[in-house]
């Protein structure tokens, strides 16, 4: 199974857009983007073509795997239990999209698996963790299931013999969130984890511009297809600035 040269082309797009997102997240000093490096070349190499959750592929798809990428939190206000002092995020991710749905209103995402652990070390280490995924309709569920949804887990590794105190887990709610890709989610993780990483991004106009860009391709389909539940004219909106409503916008 070949990939086109369109595709082929719009993945090398991709793939210099994780470049440059690299060598800027290089210079904030405190984050190593080696693991992005595993994406641009799956984005390069032709013969990578992503595998679908069904298990299937489509050559016209693209995406990437990140692995065990770290941040550094700085966000650590009320932070319990006592005693903890190094906090760090670890990114894993698997997208899978297509591109013939890039630059339309369509959900341009065929999969989605964005997984965070955070990792405390006091005397001795402490978890919770969340995911961000996209369900499908074969998946069986008795309760309502956003099709893209945030989960918390205070066990994310799954450990048998995990102690949960006098934490309460349950597999619920799903909260209804919109997708991201690597870019998007980097906003996000750094701007509530270590919002200084966060400005210092947007005072370069490359992260800006593509930000502003991976929100017109990802979010806007999926907040247009929100708001098309309700009749309205937009003149008639008066709940501004948006920034309130979601400040990662810009």
């Amino acid at each position: 199974m070949s990939v086109s040269k369109h595709t082929m082309h719009f993945r090398e797009s991709r793939a210099s857009e994780l470049e440059l997102i690299a060598k800027l997240l290089n210079k904030t000093g405190s984050i190593n983007s080696y693991p992005i490096f595993n994406a641009i070349n799956q984005l390069k190499n032709p013969n990578y073509i992503p595998t679908l959750k069904d298990g299937s592929v489509n050559p016209e798809c693209w995406g990437y795997e990140i692995e065990d990428f770290i941040i550094p939190v700085e966000t650590l206000k009320h932070i319990k239990p006592d005693g903890i002092k190094n906090v760090e995020l670890i990114l894993n991710m698997k997208i899978v999209a297509n591109y013939k749905e890039w630059k339309t209103l369509s959900d341009p995402l065929c999969d989605l698996n964005f997984k965070v652990v955070i990792r405390g070390v006091g005397e001795q280490p402490c978890y919770s963790g969340f995911h961000i995924d996209k369900h499908f309709d074969g998946e069986m569920s008795i309760e309502p299931h956003p099709i893209y949804h945030l989960q918390y887990s205070s066990n994310p590794y799954k450990e048998e013999g995990f102690d949960y105190g006098r934490t309460l887990s349950l597999d619920t709610p799903r909260i209804m969130h919109y997708p991201m890709d690597f870019i998007l989610g980097i906003g996000f993780l750094t701007s509530n984890y270590s919002p200084s990483i966060f400005y210092n991004l947007l005072d370069d106009g490359t992260f800006t511009n593509l930000y502003r860009e991976y929100q017109e391709r990802i979010w806007k389909p999926f907040s247009h297809s929100l708001a098309d539940h309700w009749a309205f004219n937009k003149g008639d909106i008066v709940w501004k600035p948006t920034a309130t409503l979601c400040p990662y916008l810009i």
